[in-house]
């Protein structure tokens, strides 16, 4: 993953880029991703990627409108290029996305989970030279018998436990190893898996 270079987007003139995250796996995929902000609005930013788009000649372009937001996307020589752009005062704000088809083989996932953890989805994330992986399971144990599973488990790894917060999503419970960190939410009722709970962990590794 250290090695991982993703192409670059042409930006358009008078436009505004932060990255979200500038190298990271999601589910096998690497992929990039930058918010940003234009002082055109969303048909212009549309258009010129468009243009930029069918100039590379050979590929797939599709665009579709979907709420306030309009996405137009472009796959070519395995990636796939995404934007999406909605109005504001004074120009638009969006979002720029950039993915490798190609997936990489998913290493073991070293994190302790419970018996019955199914994953949902994982990502690896390198910025600024710092390791991280976010996992996000679902189990059919309640949220607070996962929670006892964790600090049990967690205590008896050498991790020590940090903070615990309340929130309205969920229980947050914070550990800490050495120079690795993690964060997990739990969550009692899954919004996409029925009589569910949910974990997610947010683990830094250093």
């Amino acid at each position: 993953m250290n090695n991982l270079q993703l192409p670059a987007f042409d930006i358009m003139s008078g436009m505004q880029t932060e990255w979200v995250a500038r190298k990271m796996v999601y589910n096998g995929h690497p992929m990039s991703i930058q918010n940003f902000v234009s002082n055109r609005n969303s048909k212009d930013v549309m258009n010129h990627f468009e243009s930029k788009w069918k100039l590379k000649g050979l590929g797939q372009l599709k665009s579709r409108h979907v709420g306030n937001d309009l996405t137009v996307g472009f796959v070519n020589r395995g990636y796939s290029y995404s934007v999406q752009s909605r109005d504001v005062p004074g120009g638009s704000v969006g979002t720029l996305v950039v993915t490798r088809n190609r997936i990489f083989v998913q290493s073991e996932i070293k994190f302790p989970m419970p018996p019955d953890a199914h994953v949902i989805s994982r990502i690896h994330g390198l910025d600024l030279g710092i390791r991280s992986e976010t996992i996000t399971l679902s189990s059919y144990r309640s949220a607070s018998m996962n929670q006892q599973w964790y600090r049990s488990t967690l205590s008896r790894a050498g991790w020590s436990g940090q903070n615990t917060m309340a929130e309205s999503r969920g229980t947050i419970l914070e550990f800490q190893k050495g120079k690795e960190l993690c964060q997990l939410t739990f969550i009692g009722k899954s919004p996409v898996r029925k009589h569910r709970s949910m974990v997610m962990i947010h683990w830094i590794k250093g």
